[in-house]
């Protein structure tokens, strides 16, 4: 009897296999070898990105939150990474939230998303909502009581997410207090696991500013930020611990300080990186802290603007956004050129690849879905 061919067999193997254990299977991969099973087949593609199979999966980076106006009102819209033909992973983000709807998304981490109320809405007074879009539900938070008895103040406030699942499953938010020099005072650390907030004095020095747009990255246990004294600085989440690190730029290679912003802050590999924003055509170099003693920045990659936007861009427009490092992918997602095309660079291949034209970008936050019940004390 004639021996068959391994592939004809291995493919009629495959073939004879239930959905439910291809699932199963598939379960046990890490995501980045589920994702190259997308390629498999048309079937497999459908199978893995099938709602009823998502809580069995590991997630990755699905799409981002994008805020546009419609009608004269900000809205928050879903853009799904790389299936831009498909419908958005999430149609409409806070319609699972009555009252919540026109809810504004102030930071994102580990699937879990912070918000706060629009102002003069009747949910203004409890300032903050956290929500996970993919199980649909949401927790109030009762007001901090750091802007005293002006609930109507609409001075930004740095608001930021602390969460990690693989830890535990209470998250942190942090409410930073300005001083009248507009720096940093102290913070207000609300714990879902206790269920109310606590007031702790800064330990920065007192020149520490934090803009409300500042990049920060929620890591072993810190939450972390770039300032424009050329530091990162961090904070645990009981305010017992403050760290300052000098940052990897030096500041006597950046001639205009008038032009400069913080450093990008993210995540690379399990580690904090740095990398330094697009101002005066600087080009982008990479850094990654390996350590937290004063010499812990390595230098990973450095890469010319040129190359980050000549697909894109013409010569006269050199400029890009920095969104996030892919969390499971050594990739830099950017968006470049008059109709915001995003982009990735590869950093293991040195490759600038496009993804797709989002047309307008205001703010673009980064969204990997969590399906486990996390909001312990919520609806």
């Amino acid at each position: 009897m004639a021996e068959q061919p391994r592939e004809k067999t291995a493919n009629t193997a495959a073939a004879s296999l239930t959905d439910d254990l291809i699932v199963d299977i598939l379960s046990r991969l890490p995501v980045k070898s589920l994702c190259r099973c997308k390629c498999v087949s048309p079937h497999w593609r459908d199978l893995i990105s099938h709602p009823d199979h998502r809580r069995r999966l590991p997630q990755t980076l699905a799409g981002f939150f994008r805020d546009d106006f419609n009608d004269g009102r900000e809205v928050w819209r879903f853009t799904n990474l790389c299936e831009a033909r498909q419908p958005p992973l999430i149609s409409t983000p806070f319609a699972f939230m009555p009252g919540y709807e026109d809810a504004a998304i102030v930071d994102a981490c580990n699937g879990l998303l912070l918000c706060r109320p629009p102002k003069g809405s009747p949910h203004h007074l409890s300032r903050y909502v956290v929500c996970n879009p993919a199980t649909k539900s949401w927790v109030v938070l009762p007001d901090s009581g750091s802007h005293g008895d002006d609930v109507e103040d609409d001075e930004p406030f740095v608001a930021r997410l602390g969460f990690d699942p693989a830890v535990s499953v209470h998250f942190h938010v942090f409410e930073f207090v300005e001083n009248t020099y507009g720096t940093v005072a102290g913070v207000e650390i609300y714990s879902s696991e206790v269920g109310a907030w606590s007031y702790k004095e800064s330990q920065w020095n007192y020149e520490t500013h934090l803009f409300e747009f500042s990049p920060s990255v929620f890591l072993n246990g810190l939450l972390h930020f770039s300032t424009i004294q050329f530091e990162v600085v961090a904070v645990d989440v009981v305010g017992e611990s403050w760290w300052v690190l000098p940052a990897p730029e030096d500041p006597d290679d950046v001639d205009d300080r008038a032009n400069w912003d913080p450093g990008f802050l993210g995540r690379y590999q399990g580690h904090l990186c740095y990398m330094t924003l697009c101002y005066n055509v600087r080009d982008l170099s990479i850094w990654v802290l390996e350590d937290y003693g004063e010499d812990g920045w390595v230098l990973k990659r450095q890469v010319t603007v040129r190359q980050l936007t000549e697909k894109i861009s013409p010569p006269e427009s050199y400029y890009y956004h920095l969104i996030t490092v892919h969390p499971d992918c050594n990739w830099i997602l950017y968006v470049t050129g008059l109709e915001s095309m995003l982009m990735a660079y590869d950093m293991d291949h040195d490759e600038v690849h496009v993804i797709q034209n989002l047309r307008s970008v205001m703010s673009c936050i980064p969204y990997v879905p969590l399906y486990a019940k996390s909001l312990t004390d919520g609806n």
